[in-house]
């Protein structure tokens, strides 16, 4: 079985950009460094789209 066949829902752009932001903001809490929300979703939505422009296939079509 395949990646993508066992976890389809990560090629959905707003489940992986929800998934990223939230494990980034807790990893970061947990290590006491306090970061805003909105900051870790424009970074995080930054480097997906920089990504996708790129022509790295992360979304399935």
């Amino acid at each position: 079985m395949k990646f993508y066949e066992k976890f389809p829902a990560l090629q959905q752009k707003a489940f992986l950009s929800k998934m990223l932001i939230e494990n980034v903001f807790a990893t970061m809490s947990l290590e006491n460094q306090q970061v805003p929300m909105e900051k870790i979703t424009e970074i995080v939505e930054k480097i997906l789209t920089e990504k996708e422009l790129e022509g790295t296939q992360f979304f399935s079509n």
